[in-house]
């Protein structure tokens, strides 16, 4: 969930090491090295030879938590299946990890102690660069397919442009446009530091206050995003909310409704990267559709590596 979900999480909540393997069929959630530093990664499920593993791509300050608690189904509604990860495990491998300074939805919401801090703010490039190095290291062999949520779609975003050969499809979960700034044009800065980055003491969860807590950014990792390579010719599906960000109101000069028509409107440019992409809209659903609708985000993806088997 990104920060604004978060007011409505805290309400409703009050690993062995290893190296790299090249498992495919072994389930296992560990810490992996990453040159002096380690990021939790869990894997489940197997695949047929050549299939591709899904990697799940969490929001701004989530960890993995998000695609793999069932207690998450229960704070939002209409919920329907089990979580995304142990859903996509029947019948794919599938990976998720913690990016370091994100949060548990454990009791207290701490950040997460299965990853090194590392310095904050940092840019998507340098993430989808640590992504890069976490699957190479823990043996989790190409291709992949990138289902990426919020500030995790603009991660699979560089991640697809930069390792291209890799990536066989993304699944956009109403994921962070990189046009949103432009779609905001004078107003972005208000969305950028009221609702993204906001001050530090008004930050709702206690262990975001942490200098370790996850920060971004934003204008750095966007300018980063559009001037990288051209994104590739794969499968893409783009999901999008219908319903407001949680616990939003409005800032001085951006209504909560011109936010969310924003947010909207720029969620266009990512069905426009790839010809034929889907745009599922998410009817009843807020930014979290994984946790509302988790089973739409499963035959999203479950359509993005079909038609990526079919392409290969």
């Amino acid at each position: 969930m990104t920060m604004l979900l978060l007011l409505v999480l805290v309400a409703a909540c009050t690993s062995d090491g290893g190296g790299p393997d090249d498992d495919t069929t072994t389930d296992f959630a560990r810490s992996v090295d990453i040159g002096g530093r380690s990021v939790y990664l869990t894997c489940n499920g197997s695949a047929a030879p050549g299939a591709p593993t899904i990697v799940l791509i969490s929001g701004y300050h989530d960890s993995s938590d998000v695609w793999t608690q069932t207690d998450a189904l229960d704070l939002l509604t209409p919920a329907v299946g089990p979580p995304v990860f142990p859903a996509l495990a029947v019948s794919h491998r599938v990976c998720a990890y913690d990016r370091p300074g994100t949060l548990r939805y454990v009791d207290g919401t701490p950040l997460t102690d299965r990853s090194t801090p590392v310095r904050q703010p940092r840019t998507v490039g340098a993430i989808a660069s640590e992504l890069h190095d976490v699957l190479a290291a823990a043996g989790i062999v190409a291709p992949y397919v990138l289902v990426g949520h919020s500030l995790g779609g603009l991660i699979a975003r560089a991640y697809a442009q930069t390792h291209a050969d890799k990536v066989r499809g993304v699944v956009f979960v109403d994921a962070f446009s990189a046009t949103i700034p432009a779609v905001f044009g004078s107003r972005w800065p208000i969305y950028r530091d009221e609702g993204l980055n906001r001050p530090v003491d008004q930050l709702p969860v206690p262990s975001m206050r942490d200098p370790a807590s996850e920060r971004i950014d934003f204008d750095a990792s966007v300018a980063e995003v559009l001037a990288g390579p051209s994104f590739p010719a794969i499968p893409a599906a783009v999901l999008t909310k219908t319903e407001s960000f949680t616990g939003l109101t409005s800032f001085p000069g951006l209504s909560a409704d011109d936010l969310n028509r924003g947010y909207e409107q720029a969620q266009d440019a990512l069905v426009a990267l790839s010809p034929n992409t889907p745009h599922v809209i998410a009817t009843g659903s807020e930014h979290c559709i994984q946790c509302s609708q988790p089973d739409l985000v499963v035959q999203a993806t479950e359509l993005v590596a079909g038609r990526a088997a079919a392409q290969s």
